[in-house]
């Protein structure tokens, strides 16, 4: 396909790709050097990299006149290349690849020549090789005549209080995700390179997964990597793979998940310390029973062996009385 067909269609409505997850319908807004603009009917914003296209299908059947009205051109961003484009949403959301198997929706954290680097909360840092993208997308801002309609909307407002709770619960969701952005890039400046090469070698003896989808993803120890393939450990198989055919890679770092899991470990060590103190409690409480029923039984041991040397001493009072009135009456005779 060349530039001068591609350029013959832009305002038209059009197919790119004919079918698959990759395939989507709009208004072809703008062609450069070596990618295209599609605009779809809910606003979204595509940018397709012309070399992985396989065919445009136009339907001069189809009216677009919702979408013509939606797009504004103040929100086109352009670039003289595809990588310099994506560098212009770099601490932005974005999606690449689509809706297909390499999909993935995060935070751009760096843009390099060869590669880019995404950050999500599911994976923590993936890394996509830049000629293994397809396309990448996001939503467009406010447009101006929604922005007159939420005026008008204003006249008018339906009020839905929040509660204390769902603004705190926003406010820490916010929070826990900045605080995690900023921990990856700090992970990253540790391992930053130019290219993809060096950024492997910099990943040395770290734990990957390679091609996060499909029957070529593994997972293991990376343990050599060089321009042509890469050396990695999987339990106790040893895998080379071709550099050329790694679409992408992660690193099995997430402070999110780590954040969440140290919280369970919390709530399950304060469980057990329940338990623990449940349990010494009940025994302590057993233990004071127990006490309590062998100071009873010492209580009623010690009353009576005072009753039996009572009676005795009582006994020996009376055969001393007994005595006595014998020696008296002996005397009176």
């Amino acid at each position: 396909m060349k530039d001068e067909y591609l350029s013959s269609l832009v305002g038209r409505a059009v197919q790119v790709y004919r079918g698959g997850p990759d395939s989507n319908v709009g208004v072809l807004l703008d062609v450069n050097e070596d990618y295209l603009t599609l605009q779809k009917e809910d606003g979204e914003i595509i940018y397709y990299k012309t070399a992985h296209i396989k065919s445009i299908k136009e339907n001069s059947q189809i009216r677009y006149n919702s979408i013509l009205k939606v797009y504004d051109a103040n929100n086109l961003v352009k670039a003289a290349t595809f990588n310099e484009l994506l560098g212009h949403f770099k601490d932005q959301t974005i999606r690449i690849n689509g809706k297909g198997p390499e999909s993935k929706f995060g935070t751009l954290i760096d843009v390099k020549d060869d590669f880019l680097v995404l950050y999500t909360e599911q994976d923590g840092l993936i890394f996509y090789k830049e000629q293994h993208i397809k396309s990448f997308s996001h939503a467009i801002p406010t447009t101006s005549q929604e922005v007159v309609e939420e005026k008008e909307s204003v006249d008018q407002p339906t009020v839905t209080k929040e509660t204390p709770e769902e603004v705190t619960e926003e406010s820490t969701e916010e929070v826990t995700e900045e605080t995690a952005v900023k921990k990856m890039k700090e992970v990253y400046e540790q391992i930053i390179a130019d290219n993809t090469a060096n950024l492997m070698t910099n990943l040395k003896y770290s734990w990957i997964k390679i091609n996060r989808k499909g029957p070529e993803s593994m997972e293991g120890l990376l343990v050599e990597a060089n321009d042509d393939y890469l050396v990695l450990v999987v339990n106790n198989e040893i895998f080379r793979i071709a550099t050329y055919h790694v679409k992408n890679f992660s690193l099995s770092i997430n402070p999110l998940e780590e954040q969440k899991d140290e919280q369970k470990d919390n709530q399950k060590e304060e469980t057990q310390n329940a338990q623990t103190t449940n349990t010494s409690t009940d025994n302590e409480q057993s233990n004071e029973s127990q006490k309590q029923e062998s100071t009873d039984q010492e209580t009623s041991t010690r009353s009576k062996l005072t009753y039996e040397e009572e009676l005795n001493l009582a006994n020996k009072r009376r055969n001393r009385r007994l005595k006595k009135k014998a020696r008296q009456g002996k005397t009176k005779k």
